[in-house]
């Protein structure tokens, strides 16, 4: 047996868009010719040895694809959800989609029998769609195939902004009415005054510099080895003021060429610098940064932690008078990367870079497999309170909404000094609500608001025509 069909890899935001190979995710700017699936015709190949090595892993969504286009309810639903006008409003227009995606996945999960994959679950998330009326092709595939035999024309396909590629129409009527807020507008969930479009073509310089990398854009883990001689605010700085000039002497490429690096680096850095800038903002001086430990609890936590635990050396790295960096991360899913009611709670000695050793300082974690409320009552007297605690890209209105509100009101009752960190404002402004009515009384600056040390490595919204998402975009709320 291939051992190789069971392995589960990330095709990227260019593959479910039908602009790279599926398999070898090869691009179109590379001078090869793609070809759709002749099934599905929701995924392209650059020849039929790439097809033949994914067929394992894309036979079943393939088939399911095809049944669902077929279904006689699909066409009933692409009919009347949709209108032919461009819509003047984008936000209505993605909670049209954001339906249509979840019964299509719902379809897509019965034929299949079982739960969609990462990757066969991004297919349909990033399915390309006109921002005017949310069409895709399949949609109008299903609409031409519905009409009447006599008036049945070959049906349209969609077309692509000539400069990022990744903003679709299906007519030049209902590219002009939305042209401007894609190109001609900054947006609003995005940065530094970039418009959707602008934004879009730097998410496809992040996808070729992570394929450039041998690997997927998540898995570009670095912090600098640099020791700062002493403490500094992080008030008026940027991740390029902070890190560009050590990532261009590391790797040896000029500043001016190191967007990607610092982007790509940004993902598992903001949980350190949204630690500090956090620290910074919840305590009323710069104590803290002189103390003997500092003890960072970690709620929710699970593998984007514990897979990138090195770059927390940073916090040491610019907190030179800590000597011990002390990590307590709780989670009930920790469970299934290995921590048991056998090794919970063990201090495990991290780690750290050649400086740290022979200065004797240290990062130590300790580990429990329960949720934070939970893991604090049990030890009753014997709980310390942590400098602080914080739950990254928490989704605590999202999920385990009733564990998460027990666990917010002990943070809030025993006064924790706490931050929520989420992917967009959406999330953070209903878990800013959660914490509201837990009795946290919000500090501005912490949320809900734009996370400053958030990653700066966007992705495009799923099920929608706008938006961006980042780890750790927003700050949902920070309390004391």
């Amino acid at each position: 047996m291939n051992s190789s069909v069971n392995v589960e890899r990330i095709p990227p935001f260019t593959a479910n868009i039908g602009q790279a190979c599926y398999n070898c995710f090869k691009g179109e700017d590379e001078e090869i010719t793609l070809q759709k699936c002749a099934k599905c015709r929701a995924v392209k190949y650059c020849g039929a040895a790439c097809q033949k090595e994914n067929w394992g892993l894309h036979k079943k969504i393939c088939k399911a694809l095809n049944i669902t286009e077929k279904n006689p309810m699909s066409r009933l639903a692409s009919i009347f959800s949709l209108a032919d006008a461009p819509v003047s409003n984008l936000y209505d227009l993605n909670a049209i989609i954001e339906t249509s995606v979840q019964n299509d996945l719902r379809a897509l999960q019965g034929n299949i029998g079982r739960h969609l994959t990462v990757p066969e679950r991004n297919l349909i998330a990033w399915e390309p769609r006109c921002m005017g009326c949310g069409r895709s092709d399949r949609i109008m595939r299903i609409e031409a195939a519905s009409e009447d035999a006599e008036t049945t024309t070959t049906p349209k396909i969609l077309k692509s902004c000539s400069d990022c590629k990744m903003a679709f129409y299906c007519s030049d009527s209902h590219w002009e009415a939305v042209q401007h807020k894609h190109a001609g507008e900054p947006s609003e969930d995005g940065r530094d005054g970039l418009s959707q479009c602008q934004l879009n073509q730097e998410i496809r310089v992040d996808v070729k510099f992570a394929l450039i990398m041998g690997s997927k854009a998540d898995e570009f883990r670095w912090a600098p080895e640099r020791v700062k001689s002493q403490s500094a605010s992080l008030k008026n700085t940027s991740w390029e003021d902070e890190f560009g000039s050590d990532l261009a002497q590391q790797f040896r490429i000029p500043i001016s060429a190191a967007g990607s690096w610092i982007r790509a680096a940004s993902k598992f850095l903001s949980m350190s610098m949204t630690i500090l800038w956090a620290l910074e903002n919840l305590n009323q001086d710069d104590a803290w940064t002189r103390q003997d430990t500092l003890t960072i609890h970690i709620l929710g936590a699970y593998q984007i932690e514990i897979m990138n635990a090195q770059t927390f050396e940073e916090i040491l790295h610019r907190l030179p008078e800590v000597k011990t960096l002390k990590f307590v991360l709780c989670g009930p899913e920790l469970t299934h990367i290995g921590i048991t009611s056998q090794n919970r709670g063990r201090i495990v000695g991290m780690e750290t870079c050649s400086n740290c050793k022979t200065s004797g300082r240290k990062r130590l974690h300790q580990h429990f497999n329960m949720e934070y409320h939970t893991y604090a009552t049990s030890l009753g007297h014997k709980f310390i309170k942590p400098d602080l605690a914080v739950a990254f890209n928490s989704g605590c209105s999202q999920e385990a909404v009733s564990s998460w509100k027990d666990t917010i009101s002990f943070l809030v009752k025993n006064k924790i000094t706490s931050v929520f960190t989420a992917y967009n404002r959406e999330e953070a402004e209903e878990e800013a609500q959660i914490m509201r009515q837990a009795g946290a009384k919000l500090v501005p600056i912490m949320g809900p608001i734009k996370n400053v040390w958030g990653s700066t490595l966007l992705i495009q919204e799923p099920n929608k025509v706008t938006g961006f998402y980042a780890v750790n975009g927003w700050l949902a709320g920070g309390f004391k």
